[in-house]
């Protein structure tokens, strides 16, 4: 494999750029040819333009491309026009398809490209450039995730050279797409492609969960408006500086175990929403995330270094345009070291897209990179000397005073955790009955209300609810004392406890004094489960307890019935109750 980037500047020097890759090859061997095209600066027009002059040159030559918001040519920040990226491949066969999407074709498309994915022959590996901002790009990977091939996959989302614009396009050899996805498969026995990412942004210590979403509008987090969270954890205001001042706290969100940024574009005054670069699924746990300068410098590093044991012939770097903002005058220090190994060429993206596990994720604010050999490990190619200097302004020199962020950010961090810390304390004072350590009769009553709510909603199912009472406990107190009394609330509770548990999703607490309450909410009350329910009372009746021997309990338990609520419910089992304890007690009876 050969790779031959080159930095059109100019429309005019196109045939002079593929003049001098005709050179180049005629002194190799190859199977495919395959244009890699990034551009911040073209329009549709001067686009068809190259396209028709590569396949003049180059008539069996395969074309991917795609508007950026920035691109990198040989590790630096490209200023102007395109990049045209050249992989001579010697042995991998490669087919590039571009679908339309319509609005409501997501599926559809995604199924077309699982469908390719699983029946191309010998695939290695497959690329997906796509136009994020137009189309369902969560629905659209989320049905072509469920390819079977082990394969890695990465691609990226179209962009603007402005990072708000909404006008993206994909491109191939003779199509221009605002509204598509770019399928690029990569076949061969020679061909290896590795795929890694870095982000670098660390979560701040308060969690939230997505309580309410619909798209990618993200309007509540922990029922709070979500631009409100914004504003109270970081005084960010809900207005025309919004999108400018999170750059460095985009949302850190947890899917199938990995970290996944989602950066929110823009805010609704009206109703404090905010407009995300991505779905997220509700009730999917986040947090804010901060971009620490060191973090990201040394996750970049690891990076580079995973690259380089790598030894690719290529790299192909894929860069969420939030990192060019965030570094300013300093993005080539992330991007160039990656020159020094191989030739390298990518572009700034409005999402980054990475098979991880047996999902495809689409990142933002993260760096892939994607690197090609054929055959073993290749020997450097160092494509530059250094990196580019790029002009600072005095405005940017702002930037430089990272240090001051971070340790905003690690103040921010530290008082969130010792907050969280102290609240999942103040949780367990409030749920937790202080001697036996069981759920108290709050968490109780709300366990049954949702119990009963959910099966209210549902048909035919099963749930059982039973008040447990200690017989003739107030004898206990009287005869041996509280402190004894104590012993046995523990001893029995403990002995409760365990038989519950063995029902199945058992819940069990105290509900006051006395008496316990379980919960079983997939339980149904046939004459067998209630024989058991009376062994399990034999069995806790009959252990000794130091100075006051056994102590019998008596229980009254009822099922579920359709159109139930709380009080129905713990009114037939404290009858249940009544009717055992007034029978003799040391007995179980339902209702």
């Amino acid at each position: 494999m050969k790779q031959y980037n080159f930095e059109l500047t100019k429309l005019s020097n196109a045939k002079k750029i593929l003049t001098n890759i005709q050179e180049a090859l005629s002194e190799d061997s190859y199977s495919t040819l395959l244009f890699h095209l990034y551009t911040s600066e073209f329009n549709d027009e001067q686009i068809s333009v190259v396209q028709k002059e590569i396949l003049n040159f180059f008539p069996e030559a395969h074309i991917c491309g795609t508007s950026t918001n920035g691109d990198i040519y040989q590790g630096n920040i490209s200023e102007s026009g395109m990049i045209i990226a050249c992989s001579a491949f010697e042995s991998t066969e490669v087919n590039v398809k571009l679908f339309n999407c319509l609005p409501y074709q997501e599926t559809a498309v995604g199924e077309s490209i699982r469908e390719i994915i699983d029946t191309t022959e010998n695939i290695k590996a497959a690329e997906i450039l796509i136009t994020l901002k137009s189309i369902n790009s969560h629905t659209i990977l989320n049905t072509a995730e469920q390819f079977t091939t082990d394969i890695p996959v990465f691609g990226g989302g179209s962009a603007n050279a402005e990072i708000s614009g909404k006008v993206t396009k994909v491109f191939t050899n003779d199509a221009i797409s605002h509204y598509g996805v770019i399928l690029v498969t990569y076949c061969g026995d020679d061909l290896v492609v590795d795929v890694h990412h870095s982000i670098g942004w660390k979560a701040l210590g308060k969690d939230f969960s997505v309580t309410k979403i619909i798209g990618k509008n993200l309007y509540e987090l922990n029922n709070i408006p979500a631009a409100q969270v914004y504003k109270n954890y970081l005084d960010i205001e809900a207005d025309e500086n919004f999108f400018s001042n999170i750059l460095e706290f985009p949302i850190m969100s947890h899917q199938h175990g990995y970290e996944v940024l989602r950066l929110p574009f823009s805010c609704d005054n009206s109703d404090l929403s905010i407009m995300l670069a991505a779905e997220i699924d509700a009730g999917t746990p986040v947090n804010l995330s901060y971009g620490d300068p060191q973090v990201i410098q040394n996750d970049t590093a690891k990076l580079t270094q995973h690259v380089r044991d790598f030894a690719p012939q290529a790299i192909f770097l894929i860069s969420c345009g939030v990192r060019k903002l965030y570094w300013k005058y300093l993005i080539n220090k992330e991007t160039s070291p990656f020159a020094n190994i191989a030739p390298v060429a990518g572009f700034y993206s409005s999402g980054e897209i990475m098979r991880m596990g047996d999902y495809l994720i689409e990142h933002h604010v993260t760096l892939i990179a994607v690197s090609m050999r054929e055959g073993g490990k290749s020997t450097t190619q160092p494509a530059l000397k250094s990196d580019k200097e790029l002009p600072m302004s005095e405005e940017q020199k702002v930037h430089s005073e990272m240090s001051m962020v971070r340790r905003l950010a690690n103040f921010i961090n530290v008082t969130a955790a010792e907050l969280q810390d102290a609240n999942k304390k103040l949780r367990e004072l409030a749920e937790t009955d202080e001697l036996t350590g069981l759920y108290n009769r709050r968490v109780l009553r709300r366990l049954v209300t949702d119990a009963i709510h959910r099966a209210n909603k549902c048909n035919n199912i099963n749930m059982v609810v039973g008040i447990i009472d200690i017989d003739h406990f107030k004898e206990v107190n009287d005869t041996y004392g509280h402190t004894t009394g104590d012993t046995v609330l523990k001893v029995l509770s403990e002995a409760m406890l365990n038989e519950v548990e063995q029902l199945p999703s058992g819940i069990f607490g105290r509900w006051g004094g006395e008496e316990f309450v379980f919960l079983a909410p997939t339980f149904t009350l046939t004459d067998e489960a209630f024989d058991a329910i009376e062994a399990a009372r034999r069995r806790i009746s009959s252990i000794p307890i130091y100075h006051v021997g056994p102590r019998t309990i008596s229980i009254g338990v009822t099922a579920y019935q359709p159109g139930d609520t709380v009080e129905s419910l713990f009114e037939r089992a404290d009858a249940a109750l009544y009717e055992a304890k007034e029978t003799g007690r040391n007995k179980t009876c339902k209702r």
